[in-house]
């Protein structure tokens, strides 16, 4: 699409361009715009023939754009005279060069046998290369085509998938077809979360079908609470787009209602019972009660309990069918899949689900064996299958809950889990009345663990999934884990904590370990606290139960982030950056990063291609006390405000909280430190010194190549930037190709010129209430000039602020002497200043005579001027 400098561009100054002059070729951009503006009447009354005109031209000069316009124009006689074969020949150009719309367009012609021989093959090609560059409706058609074997092989977990790229999208249909995927179990185990999740996706849009759908559910009590008004209500607003579906369940639902209904006797013959018969279910308590009265007291888990409600509910009306003799289907199976992160709550809900079984007779006991990979897989052929027997047998009448049970579909020829799997299933078939098995583990892992073995996928076809808790959740976690144990807290915490937690979420995804996170983070809380306590004499009963928020920052080794210094919109953040001394080639090269991410988020949003895989680690080169420090602090603030990264979290640190003093020590020193910067920024100072040890016993190799690793693995949710002096820094990205690979931006830091050294002076002076005269202003720039000239000033910044603090001090001895008040505490005089730099040019040439004697010093850099 045209870029907004062109949109602004008024029609008359765009012909021109277009036109082109003698020295200038016609501008192929202004060509394509006036193109649109004459086929949408933009700024023109619309014209179709001069919007062709423009296309063509724009399109002769190389616009792919224009070439799709002209296509669409000759396929439609729009313009031009009708041409099916001109314009499937504009299409296909524009197709070959990557245009997607092109790519997917000319996909549907092949599909239907629309100005060329039909081929579904050719169809799915062309479908298959526009979805790939993230056209939804080309990824709807692919998912089409993949569920029908429409050109392509029959594949409904490649059907699943692009039907999931294409709904995530936003595309209504998709959303819909994914709804019915789920309710239907066509290639996936039905999962009604799922299926109602997608259709209020769709129905959000106003999507007929998802509509229909929707009420179906809600009138038959289908993964949600049966509600009939619901239900009327949704099939109502598919009837009012003429639905032909929802106008036949709306009249039918609306017949029944009218009808009282009777209870029929059956002379039908009794069928197996899926239930024993001698444990009959309680009616002065229903399933849902006695399921609110289980989770009472749990944190979220919301959605989990509406799973396992649905399930019982069905198990239980099966159950009172069987009884009066109905038939009941044997499906669904007893045993269940919980799939989560750790720490969600699957060990608590498999002992309410014991305790459901047993009220509904489904088993004798609430007993639960829990075990895991260990527990089931011994070491030795034949050993293995007598170790799983042992273990199943003595949860029967009750229910076996496995852990992590993917790890044992794991491959190797001295591996017997596999053997563990064989037996599991042959004796779940066994006591098939009066055993219950749960598996549990990471949602991927158990996926394939399920596709591991065909007799897994036909015992397990209930699943329940564990989303991860909230930050919100996480932080009540918590603070009932603080009144269980008699602790006490100020809320003005909550704010920080839960940023922190909704950080770590963010930063550890897939591997959060959720309530079990939190409760290592108490543990870590209450040890802060014990010791404070202890270096307290005489404690109070309220110093012992009170939490403060030191404890709290030393156990997450972080300030708690507050409400003004968190979230800031970009504009506020790039502000800080502007309001710094200096740094003009800083502020340049920083820019030019922050508007390539903003470009490239702009480019996702309007549907084009991206760059993918870049690194945004940096390089910062300069003197010491030119700002790198601070400037690196800005720089995760203006990446999290972009998205780059999850937060604006910044670990400083350098050789020393790096390297340790043994033979793989400093790997895992590291990569703690590393954990401890992941989702925000890791700033390492001085970092050539990891590259300088030339000894045997120096481990700051070790250090380059744990980092290398994690640079790599973690580059969407970390960022590094290594700081130093430039020309160690230059030997120091030399010293290894993995570093110059990670690190493509260089950021120089040039050493402060007098007057920013002067402006950083009065920044101090500003900051602290302190004013200078006149006079002692025009001193301190004559002083500095005459320092930065001479190579005195490199230390920039710290150089000022030892400069400021003499002043200061001399001052201060000043107005003492002469019993100053008011105003006159805060002036800085022209003897405050002289006196405060000839002691430091005194201490400066006494040192200059101590080194000159001694051994030199190392060459360090000196300024660098512009």
């Amino acid at each position: 699409m045209p870029t907004k400098q062109y949109k602004a561009i008024a029609v008359t100054e765009l012909r021109k361009l277009a036109k082109g002059t003698a020295s200038a070729k016609p501008d192929a951009q202004a060509e394509f715009t006036l193109g649109l503006r004459y086929a949408r009447g933009l700024g023109v009354e619309r014209d179709e023939v001069s919007a062709a005109r423009w296309f063509e031209r724009a399109a002769e000069h190389g616009t792919v754009e224009a070439q799709r316009h002209l296509a669409y124009a000759y396929l439609h006689g729009r313009g031009v005279a009708k041409n099916d074969a001109e314009g499937i020949r504009r299409l296909r150009t524009a197709a070959e060069l990557g245009d997607a719309p092109s790519q997917r367009q000319l996909g549907y012609h092949y599909e239907t046998g629309e100005g060329v021989p039909e081929d579904a093959v050719e169809g799915a090609r062309w479908f298959q290369l526009a979805a790939n560059q993230g056209d939804y409706l080309a990824q709807y058609n692919l998912a089409f085509a993949y569920a029908n074997g429409r050109g392509v092989g029959k594949d409904s977990q490649r059907a699943l998938d692009w039907y999931t790229c294409a709904a995530e999208n936003g595309m209504p249909e998709a959303q819909s077809a994914l709804a019915l995927i789920y309710e239907h179990g066509m290639g996936v185990p039905i999962s009604y979360e799922r299926c109602i999740y997608w259709n209020r996706r769709a129905v959000a849009k106003n999507f007929a079908e998802a509509c229909s759908n929707l009420g179906w559910l809600y009138e038959n009590g289908l993964g949600v609470q049966q509600d009939l008004d619901r239900a009327r209500s949704l099939y109502q607003q598919a009837a009012d787009q003429e639905f032909s579906a929802a106008k036949q369940r709306l009249t039918e639902l609306q017949r029944r209602q009218a009808i009282r209904p009777a209870v029929l006797e059956t002379d039908q013959p009794k069928c197996t019972a899926l239930f024993p018969l001698d444990n009959p279910v309680k009616t002065d308590q229903s399933v849902s009660e006695f399921l609110g009265s289980a989770f009472k007291g749990l944190i979220g888990l919301e959605g989990v309990r509406q799973e396992v409600l649905r399930q019982a509910s069905y198990l239980q009306v099966q159950k009172l069918r069987a009884q009066l003799g109905l038939r009941t289907p044997m499906w669904p199976s007893r045993h269940l899949v919980f799939m989560g992160n750790p720490g969600t709550g699957k060990t608590s809900i498999a002992r309410i689900i014991a305790g459901l079984y047993k009220r509904l007779g489904i088993l004798k006991t609430e007993k639960i064996v829990e075990t895991d990979r260990s527990g089931l897989v011994a070491p030795y052929i034949g050993q293995t299958a007598l170790k799983t027997k042992a273990i199943v047998e003595s949860a029967i009448g009750g229910i076996l809950f496995i852990d992590e049970a993917y790890a044992l579909a794991r491959t190797g020829s001295q591996d017997f889990g596999r053997e563990a799997i064989e037996t599991l299933l042959k004796l779940m078939e066994d006591h098939r009345e009066d055993l219950v098995v749960i598996v549990a583990g990471y949602t991927n892992e158990m996926a394939m663990f399920l596709k591991s073995n065909p007799g897994l996928a036909s015992r397990f076809n209930r699943y329940v999934r564990f989303p991860d808790y909230t930050p919100a959740e996480l932080l009540a976690i918590l603070l009932n884990f603080f009144a269980e144990h008699s602790y006490v807290t100020d809320p003005s915490t909550h704010y920080g904590i839960t940023k922190i937690f909704e950080r770590q979420i963010q930063a550890q995804k897939e591997g959060f370990a959720n309530a079990r996170f939190v409760r290592n983070l108490f543990e870590k809380i209450i040890e802060a606290h014990a010791q404070r306590i202890c270096a307290t004499e005489h404690p109070s009963k309220s110093d012992l139960q009170t939490i403060l928020p030191t404890d709290m920052e030393l156990a997450f080794g972080e300030p708690l982030p507050t409400k003004d210094l968190i979230n800031k919109p970009y504009s506020e953040i790039m502000g800080q950056l502007d309001k710094l001394v200096g740094l003009e080639n800083v502020k340049k090269q920083l820019r030019r990063i922050f508007d390539f991410v903003q470009v490239q988020h702009s480019r996702e949003h309007a549907g084009y291609k991206t760059v993918t895989g870049l690194s945004h680690h940096l390089v910062f080169t300069g003197n010491p006390g030119t700002g790198k420090t601070i400037v690196a602090r800005i720089v995760g603030e203006v990446l999290c405000s972009l998205g780059v990264i999850p937060s604006s979290h910044i670990v400083e640190v350098d050789r020393s909280g790096l390297v340790a003093g043994y033979v793989g020590q400093s790997a895992i020193k590291t990569r703690e430190v590393l954990e401890s910067a992941r989702g925000g920024v890791l700033f390492i100072d001085e970092a050539y010194s990891l590259a300088e040890g030339q000894a045997e016993n120096d481990f700051g190799k070790e250090v380059i190549d744990t980092l290398l690793k994690a640079m790599e693995d973690l580059r969407a949710e970390m960022v590094v930037i290594v700081a130093g002096y430039t020309a160690p820094m230059t030997c120091f990205i030399h010293s290894n190709p993995g570093l110059g690979s990670r690190f493509n931006h260089y950021v120089q830091f040039n050493d402060y010129a007098p007057k920013d050294l002067l402006a950083i002076f009065a920044t101090f002076c500003r900051d602290s209430e302190y004013a200078l005269e006149g006079v002692a202003e025009e001193f301190l720039m004559d002083h500095l000039t005459e320092a930065f000239e001479a190579g005195h000033t490199t230390a920039n910044g710290r150089f000022v602020r030892n400069v400021y603090e003499r002043c200061i001090e001399v001052q201060a001895e000043r107005v003492s002497r002469e019993n100053v008040m008011g105003d006159g505490l805060c002036v800085l005089t022209l003897p405050d200043i002289t006196a405060a730099i000839d002691e430091i040019l005194s201490e400066q040439y006494a040192l200059d005579a101590v080194l000159t004697t001694n051994s030199p010093l190392p060459i360090r850099e000196t300024r660098q001027l512009h």
